[in-house]
């Protein structure tokens, strides 16, 4: 089970949260993730457990439980909605089309029944 581990303290130290899941191992994957311009840890974290039985007691055990000084926020983590990833098409040279967004071409129709072609200025 996938938990959401929310409300961390920014002080707070992987070793430190990782001892908060201790006793409800094994961890399968812990994932906290940091900030892109300072590098600092952000907020929240995601803790796989290794079945959904383990996962209710975290959760009953650590949500609004002090740590760091501050109360966790544990629940179980949902799946982003309406998030597709989109792979650019020069990350699978096989099929330039897999994860490509659809083009709409809406340039108007000369008179010779092609698209007007745009030239730069």
């Amino acid at each position: 089970m996938k938990l959401f581990v929310g409300n961390l303290s920014y002080d707070l130290s992987d070793g430190e949260l990782r001892a908060a899941f201790a006793e409800f191992e094994p961890v399968l994957e812990f994932h906290r993730p940091q900030d892109r311009e300072t590098g600092k840890p952000r907020g929240f974290a995601f803790v796989t457990l290794a079945d959904d039985e383990k996962g209710m007691a975290a959760i009953a055990a650590l949500n609004n439980k002090p740590l760091g000084g501050r109360e966790l926020k544990v629940n179980e983590a949902e799946d982003r909605r309406g998030f597709t990833p989109v792979r650019s098409h020069r990350q699978d040279n096989d099929d330039p089309t897999v994860g490509a967004l659809p083009r709409i071409d809406n340039r108007p129709v000369g008179k010779d029944g092609q698209k007007v072609r745009y030239k730069s200025i």
